[in-house]
């Protein structure tokens, strides 16, 4: 498993209001997926995006390793499907 960097070394991800509407919106997921991965309701995810409330701790280091193990997947789809520099390569050669 992918432990995000900044948990690792203590130092927790503030997630704004406008960082977690923009993390779901880059992978496409609407507020009751995202609510399932992290184990709360859509009511949650809409009042986090409109600051109505905060995160808890417990699902701010959720959203850090979702982002972190959607962020490694994007990566790999991409290198497979030649986005990445070594499948640039290898159609130059």
């Amino acid at each position: 498993m992918i432990y995000n960097k900044s948990i690792n070394e203590g130092k927790l991800k503030q997630w704004t209001a406008q960082e977690i509407e923009d993390f779901r919106r880059t992978y496409k997921l609407t507020r009751k997926v995202l609510g399932e991965l992290l184990g709360v309701t859509v009511s949650s995810i809409y009042q986090w995006e409109k600051e109505v409330k905060k995160p808890s701790k417990t699902a701010m280091i959720l959203l850090s390793r979702i982002e972190d193990e959607f962020s490694l997947t994007k990566k790999r789809i991409e290198n497979e499907k030649g986005g990445g520099k070594i499948g640039k390569v290898k159609r130059h050669l």
